[in-house]
């Protein structure tokens, strides 16, 4: 399957989520490891501080993770781009359908968020594995 995706021709592959939604899955799991660890029957302040730390661990280093396939992202993203610059040049482009296109672009450039302003998408998740990482040290001083 995986070679089958691959294969897909970079126009062709679904856009991934907006920046919003990509930032709230990323906050959202953690809970979601504890809400296994609670099901279990396993959670506690000692297993709730150890999901958040490496969840503080994982994001620190996300963009490093992320940067080897940035280039695959770049081309995918350039690849959907051209043929909406090329549209805008036509001459016969109506205000309508020109709004339509520019209104693609400014689509594709919030779902392609780790390619156009990476910086912005990362200084968030930064700050979520501070704050991660400050209340697992709350989580494991309280737990003595």
């Amino acid at each position: 399957m995986i070679a089958a995706l691959s294969r897909t021709a970079p126009i062709d592959r679904k856009d991934p989520p907006k920046r919003v939604f990509y930032l709230a899955m990323v906050a959202i799991c953690p809970g979601l490891a504890m809400g296994a660890l609670w099901n279990q029957g396993d959670l506690t302040m000692v297993s709730s501080a150890m999901t958040l730390s490496a969840s503080a661990v994982l994001l620190l280093n996300l963009e490093k993770i992320q940067d080897y396939v940035r280039p695959e992202w770049a081309r995918e993203y350039e690849a959907k781009l051209a043929p909406l610059k090329a549209r805008l040049l036509e001459e016969d482009l109506s205000a309508s359908e020109r709004d339509h296109v520019l209104s693609r672009i400014k689509d594709l450039d919030d779902r392609y968020h780790l390619v156009t302003s990476p910086a912005v998408t990362y200084r968030w998740i930064n700050r979520m594995s501070a704050v991660m990482g400050s209340i697992a040290k709350l989580l494991r001083s309280s737990s003595h």
